[in-house]
């Protein structure tokens, strides 16, 4: 009896978690469309059109065209390939896997980016002159915009690449949102085309690289991680391109903020000072928790506070739903507790020194 009430408990804590983490993608994505037009805008401002589309931008004109090599889809192709020779000449049995894995992850990327394409038939930005557009069923060449397949087929390979090779996990999520980036500034997609390219893509990755039996499971971790990055990307796009709310709302929401980031640093300090490994805990996963909800809280932004709070429901529940904790290597929780530290100092002084920063809103 307790066996099957502990497995209810875990599919429901599984179900919530889902819906959890599709809360946060999608209040999410309403506000990152909230910036489709102005970038779109912005980047035609700095963009000479005659005799081809350049930007005036050299940073900006590197980006654009050094991600457009990088995600053509023959040559992420070619690097599997490529690991798959060398597991060949090595005799590496774990990089074949990994090569395997890739392509399979390239392949669904493909064919779900494909398909939506022209499922939903959304006009690229350059045939965009307003904030009114249709989308509907075409097979017509321009109104394929979403999702980006650059975006997606790079982040379904790296997302195999980080998942495989942890420490060269954050250069592989780098390299994809080069990618992303690079998409955006061309004038080829919309913000959320190649955010819904990223997520196909996490989706696809993690697919990959998961036996088959444990689909579901695959694409619950999937969305929370995709949830991770898409509320990351709203909440920073939201800080560079406003001012601090003002007022009693502004004061409490950063009074809020300061509280639930000073209790998870209290947590975490208490086993710090205890010499525990802080990986693979409760009061580790608590401890990310209000510190990822204070930061929310920080931007003065329902919006991104509520993205944030579904996210932050999601892990909890996820933590909750699963019992097996792995044994982790003092090493790497050294590592981890260092990356956790310098990037909270980078994301606190983002949101002192760099609001509205970003020449649109």
């Amino acid at each position: 009896m307790n066996a099957l009430s502990q497995l209810s408990r875990h599919k429901i804590s599984s179900i919530a978690a889902v819906g959890s983490s599709c809360a946060a993608l999608t209040v999410s994505f309403f506000g990152v469309a909230q910036f489709d037009l102005p970038i779109t805008k912005y980047v035609r401002s700095v963009t000479i059109h005659l005799p081809w589309d350049q930007l005036t931008v050299p940073w900006m004109a590197f980006t654009s065209n050094t991600g457009d090599w990088i995600g053509q889809g023959w040559r992420l192709a070619a690097l599997s390939l490529l690991l798959l020779v060398v597991a060949w000449a090595f005799e590496k049995p774990t990089v074949k896997i990994v090569a395997i894995q890739s392509l399979v992850a390239h392949g669904i990327a493909a064919v779900l980016a494909n398909g939506l394409k022209h499922l939903i038939g959304r006009p690229r930005p350059k045939f965009t002159h307003s904030g009114d557009w249709q989308m509907t069923l075409s097979w017509v060449s321009g109104l394929d915009s979403f999702p980006s397949g650059h975006s997606t087929a790079s982040f379904a390979v790296a997302t195999v690449l980080a998942k495989q090779f942890p420490l060269f996990g954050p250069l592989c999520i780098t390299v994809a949102l080069f990618v992303a980036v690079s998409r955006v500034l061309r004038g080829s997609h919309f913000p959320t085309d190649v955010l819904g390219g990223a997520v196909i893509g996490i989706l696809s990755g993690f697919i990959a690289t998961a036996p088959l039996r444990q689909w579901r499971t695959s694409i619950q971790d999937g969305l929370r991680y995709a949830a991770m990055g898409t509320a990351a990307l709203f909440a920073l796009l939201w800080v560079l391109s406003h001012q601090r709310e003002d007022g009693m709302v502004g004061n409490l929401f950063s009074a809020l903020g300061v509280a639930a980031i000073a209790g998870g640093v209290w947590i975490r300090r208490t086993r710090w000072a205890r010499g525990a490994r802080t990986g693979g805990s409760r009061q580790s996963d608590l401890s990310m928790i209000l510190i990822a909800y204070g930061l929310a809280a920080m931007t003065t932004s329902p919006l991104v506070l509520s993205s944030v709070g579904f996210l932050c429901m999601a892990s909890w529940l996820n933590a909750l739903g699963r019992n097996n904790r792995a044994e982790e290597s003092s090493g790497w929780s050294v590592m981890r507790e260092s990356a956790l530290i310098g990037g909270l100092a980078i994301v606190v002084l983002i949101l002192v020194d760099a609001r509205g920063v970003l020449p649109f809103q």
